[in-house]
């Protein structure tokens, strides 16, 4: 039922050529809410969090994103993980930084992508990898070991 809540927000995001549905980005933005909040779909979360981010549909709002990358993350969306590690290794977007947490992220992110349309993943980790010092590496291995023990519950 989730993914039929996101494939309309794919359709009202963009339109549909020769149809009657037109781009209505905040119409996309109440599918993929309606799938995130009550089915818990992790890529209606991401779809969410890059709306909030984007400033489409709502307004712009890097907290909320945060916050719905972070759901999404959690059950394993890699693109979620991506974005959610970039800006907490950063701490952009009024997002506090915590590299080694980024850090953990961007690594889970990395080794789920799989295609070449993934490379801005990979991109993501080696340049925070390549930024990061000998004690953020170690913190955020200690994160993702943490983090692989719990989750695999």
């Amino acid at each position: 039922m989730a993914s039929a809540f996101v494939a309309l927000g794919g359709y009202y995001l963009v339109g549909i050529p020769n149809s009657n549905v037109r781009r209505d980005p905040t119409r996309a933005r109440d599918m993929y809410a309606y799938a995130a909040s009550y089915f818990g779909d992790p890529e209606a979360q991401y779809r969410l969090a890059r709306l909030y981010l984007d400033g489409a549909g709502a307004q712009r709002d890097a907290r909320q994103a945060a916050r719905w990358l972070f759901l999404s993350a959690q059950k394993g969306q890699y693109q979620a993980q991506a974005m959610l590690g970039s800006m907490l290794f950063r701490g952009d977007e009024g997002i506090g930084k915590q590299p080694a947490r980024g850090l953990m992220w961007l690594t889970l992110a990395r080794d789920s992508a799989a295609g070449p349309g993934d490379k801005w993943v990979v991109d993501l980790y080696e340049d925070a990898f390549q930024d990061a010092t000998p004690d953020e590496r170690a913190a955020a291995l200690q994160y993702l070991e943490q983090w692989l023990k719990t989750s695999q519950r």
